[in-house]
Parts: structure tokens; sequence; C-alpha cells
């Protein structure tokens, strides 16, 4: 052996963790599941449903199971790991709630209405991840001097939608005016113009559709206005959809 080659050594356990990260195993964990539980395979799950509110995310899912709600109770704890630790019985709902990593769990399972031996019930969790906006920005709308009062984003299978509400300073149609000008400067027409023989915004037809109701954008966006005249305010709501549902 060359003495000036050193010899080799078995890698340090440093060196050996940073191997084990460099693969799958070290890969972020995937999100519970509970419709891939092997404990609850034959239960029927619907889609789920996951809503962004300032500060917190709310996922909510739907089940039904073939057992009493006692039963299922259990099933669902064991399946869950450690997300549920406490248990609350109202009339015929039984409740069970917990936290795992963060984020606040919630189940409750009650009789089947159609009178068999089966449960219905409701998943929740609720914790503090990332907003993802709608793309749709309803500060651009409001009239200057608003004050936001509600603002919830909601994820389902046929988009993402955004719900935002203000308070706004001034009599209604001053409020209106001001609001209609925003939209048509932002290309929305109103959806019972836009249907017309090809008017455009700011025409006479488009000016005299009402504002509160649908509006339409030519990329498929659809928005919701409300307005409730106050005593010295007037309450705007907008509701947001990237492009219809199909």
């Amino acid at each position: 052996m060359n003495p000036s080659i050193p010899p080799l050594r078995p890698p340090s356990m440093l060196m050996a963790v940073l191997l084990l990260c460099a693969g799958p195993a070290c890969a972020a964990p995937a999100p519970w599941d509970p419709a891939r539980a092997a404990a609850l395979a034959e239960w029927s799950w619907a889609a789920p449903l996951a809503f962004d509110l300032p500060g917190a995310r709310l996922q909510v899912r739907r089940f039904r199971a073939p057992m009493a709600p006692v039963d299922a109770a259990r099933r669902l704890t064991r399946a869950a790991a450690s997300r549920f630790d406490r248990l609350q019985f109202s009339g015929s709902v039984l409740s069970l709630s917990g936290v795992h990593e963060g984020r606040h769990w919630l189940a409750q399972l009650r009789p089947a209405d159609d009178g068999g031996a089966g449960t219905v019930g409701l998943l929740s969790s609720l914790g503090p991840e990332e907003r993802r906006e709608a793309g749709f920005d309803p500060a651009q709308i409001a009239p200057p001097g608003a004050r936001a009062v509600l603002r919830a984003s909601s994820r389902m299978a046929g988009g993402t939608g955004l719900l935002a509400s203000y308070l706004c300073p001034g009599p209604y149609p001053r409020v209106a005016a001001a609001v209609r000008r925003a939209l048509q400067a932002r290309h929305w027409r109103p959806v019972a113009a836009a249907a017309g023989s090809g008017e455009v915004a700011g025409s006479a037809r488009a000016q005299a559709a009402p504002l509160a109701g649908e509006w339409a954008r030519p990329d498929g966006g659809r928005l919701t206005v409300h307005l409730h005249p106050r005593a010295d305010t007037v309450a705007l709501t907008f509701w947001h959809r990237p492009k219809e549902a199909s």
C-alpha cells in the first residue's frame, strides 16, 4: 500500500444522515387523507372543501360510515393517530376534537337520517397557512374611504372564489356611481347588458343596468355585487369567481 495515500474510512454519522436526506426518506410528509386510511376503507367521503380565511385555512369533508356513531368514533380516532383527544356528546351528536401539529381538528358524528345503523359526519381542520388569493383585488373597486370588514377566499372544484365586504361612507347614489365607474374601468360589464346586442361599457344600456347583481369580464370572470344602504354608509359586498363553473 502506498503510504502517501490515506486509508479509506467509513462515512461519518453526519454524512450518513445527509445521504439519507437526499432521498425520499426526508421528503415532506403528505397531508393526512382519511379517505386513504386502511381503517376507514369502507367509508364514503365527499370531495374536500377548503376555505382561506384571514390568517388561517379551513378544510371540511363530509363522510358516511356503515356503523353506529360510537363505533365510527373509535375507528376514526385510531385512524387519526393523535389528532383527537377530547370527546363530547350533545344530544345525538358525538364530537371529537384535538390539536395536532398546529392544526385544530373537529369531527361531528350522528346517526344516519335514513334510520339505518350507519353514521353521517363532518371532519374539519383549521390552521395557519399561506393564503392563495383569487387574482381579484376588491380594494380597486371599493370607493375611497371604504373600510374593509370581511375578506375570505374558498377553493372548491369550480375554482377559487373571493368574498369581500366594505362599509362605504356617503349616500347610496354617490357610492353606486363610484363603484360602477371602477367596474367599467376594469372591463366588467353587467351580465344583462353583456347579453344584449354588442353594447359597450359606458353605453346608455350599460349605464341603465342595475349595479347590484351579476357582472362579467371577457376572460370569463364573474362577479356578484350587493349594496345595502344604511344610515350614513353603504354596505358593499363582492363575490368573485375566476370563471363560471361549467
